[in-house]
């Protein structure tokens, strides 16, 4: 997808990180949020994804320059069927459910999830996912 749009798709600072994860569900959430970036970014601007770690998380950062959010939007884009924008999704074909099941996959491995967003600049994500999963 990021080939046909000319969308630079920039892998950085990837470290190898080993943790106690459901690997299927928390593969499927981060290629939610790469192929949101993809989605909605222009053609011709970017998708960055790094991933990191210290003693005690992972964080993953998935980054965009595409079309953002307003900031009172940001609230809800986790909400189950909520869509920012119904001319956006009718385009491109969103259901209003990868964030919200984005969103419970990292809460299911006692994670936290961010969003940072400025329309017409782009948005990133922060997703912290403990090493060690305590019961």
């Amino acid at each position: 997808m990021a080939k046909k749009k000319n969308i630079e798709l920039i892998y950085e600072n990837i470290k190898s990180v080993v943790a106690e994860v459901d690997a299927m569900k928390l593969s499927l959430a981060i290629s939610n949020l790469i192929e949101n970036g993809i989605k909605y970014t222009p053609e011709g601007g970017s998708v960055r994804v790094s991933i990191d770690a210290d003693h005690q998380n992972a964080f993953l950062i998935v980054s965009d320059t595409g079309i953002g959010m307003k900031e009172e939007e940001l609230g809800r884009i986790f909400d189950r069927f909520y869509r920012v924008d119904r001319v956006r999704d009718r385009e491109s074909g969103g259901t209003g459910l990868g964030l919200s099941i984005t969103h419970s996959t990292v809460l299911m491995h006692k994670g936290s999830i961010k969003v940072t967003s400025k329309e017409n600049e782009g948005t990133t994500f922060l997703v912290r996912i403990p090493l060690k999963q305590n019961n």
